[in-house]
Parts: C-alpha cells; structure tokens; sequence
C-alpha cells in the first residue's frame, strides 16, 4: 500500500499521465483511465489495484493503435495481433484489444478477405488468392466458402470467377507481348495463381478471339 503524491500529465504525450506514489515514479497511464479510475493524489494504493488500472490502460492504448492502423486500410485480426506486438504489447493485452476491436467490428476477417478478393480478383488466381489469405490469418472455411462457385455476396450478389479473371490477366499480358506463345502464357497465368481449368479457359476464348497465330489444337487442352 502506498499514498499517490503526484500526477502529472507526460511531456511527450499530453494523452498520458505519470503516476506517482510515495514520491517515486510507479506507472504511466492514459489520462482517460486515470480519470476513470478515480485515482487522486492522496489516495492509498494496493499493487494489484495498480496493475489492474495499468493493464486496462495498456489495452486502451492498444486499442487507440489499432484503430489509428485501421484507418488507412482494412487489417485481418492476425495482422493486427502482429503490429501490436511489434510495438511492444504483451500477448494478454493484445487478446483484449482485439477482441475488443471485433466486438466494434472494426476488424471483420471474413468482410476483409471478401473485399482483398474483390481488389484482387483480375490479378490472381484461386491458388495466389488462398496463399495470400492464409498468410493474413484468413481461416480455411471462409477462403473456401468465399471462392467457391456457388457463393454470391449477400450485399451486391457479385461472386468470384476465376475464368474472368484469368481472361482479363490474359488480355493484359498480351498487349505487352503481342507475339507470345501459349506456353508462355500458360507459364504467366500459372504464375499468377489461376488454376489449370481456368488457364485452358482462357486460352480457349483468346484463341477464338484470335489472339495467337495458327494455334496448335493441342495448346488449348
């Protein structure tokens, strides 16, 4: 138990205060805590009760951070956990801010990858698509629920297809590459992430288009 004699708001950061006890430095908070808190000057403080006024003061600050990253672009959860804990978080505080974040739905993993496909959809493939999500901590279920066929947006009724998308990358790379060859840009496509159904597609249509100079029957299999 110790006796509070100072509390004095931070030079660096206006938003947070000092708190004193006993003369002597014990915690920073944020002054919305503190207030919150009800912690005085002359009041008498138990350890525990200190730790809980600074933990909670750790996830309202990380919770700040958070959404100031979320203002410019939409994060999955597991993003977030990572730059929390790259600006020196503990793993309890972290947990609570984003749960706290989801509860707000300022983080929505299943609206972020629904829209990441949407930006990306003419760009990547299936298989390019499924790695970049996975890498974001994009659970398999929605991945799989939001490529699949039958799956339609619930606001705009829009759905991925791969063949669009592997026909538009298609059209792109040819007006670099008038004169490429279909194993070539097989080998793009693929590199892209679309998959072998939808290469041939896409190599079906141009074809018909005319794209290629007497094609060979066997690069359209």
């Amino acid at each position: 138990m110790g006796r509070i004699t100072d509390i004095a708001k931070q030079k660096r950061n206006p938003s947070r205060v000092s708190v004193f006890i006993d003369g002597e430095f014990a915690i920073g908070l944020d002054a919305v805590t503190a207030v919150g808190a009800r912690i005085k000057i002359g009041d008498e403080i138990t350890v525990e009760k200190l730790k809980e006024v600074s933990h909670k003061s750790e996830v309202n600050s990380a919770f700040e951070r958070a959404a100031g990253y979320l203002s410019s672009s939409p994060r999955s959860a597991l993003e977030i956990k990572r730059y929390l804990k790259d600006k020196g978080y503990d793993a309890s505080v972290v947990a609570e801010a984003v749960e706290r974040l989801e509860q707000y739905r300022y983080i929505d993993d299943r609206a972020y990858a629904n829209s990441y496909i949407k930006s990306k959809s003419r760009k990547y493939g299936k298989i390019r698509l499924s790695a970049e999500l996975r890498k974001r901590g994009i659970s398999s279920e929605i991945i799989s629920e939001l490529l699949s066929d039958d799956y339609e947006d619930e606001y705009d009724g829009s759905s991925y297809d791969e063949d669009d998308g592997a026909v538009e990358t298609a059209r792109r790379y040819l007006k670099t590459h008038r004169f490429a060859e279909v194993p070539k840009l097989k080998r793009y496509l693929a590199g892209r992430g679309f998959t072998w159904d939808s290469i041939g597609a896409a190599v079906r249509i141009l074809g018909d288009e005319g794209a290629f100079e007497a094609p060979d029957d066997d690069d359209f299999e």
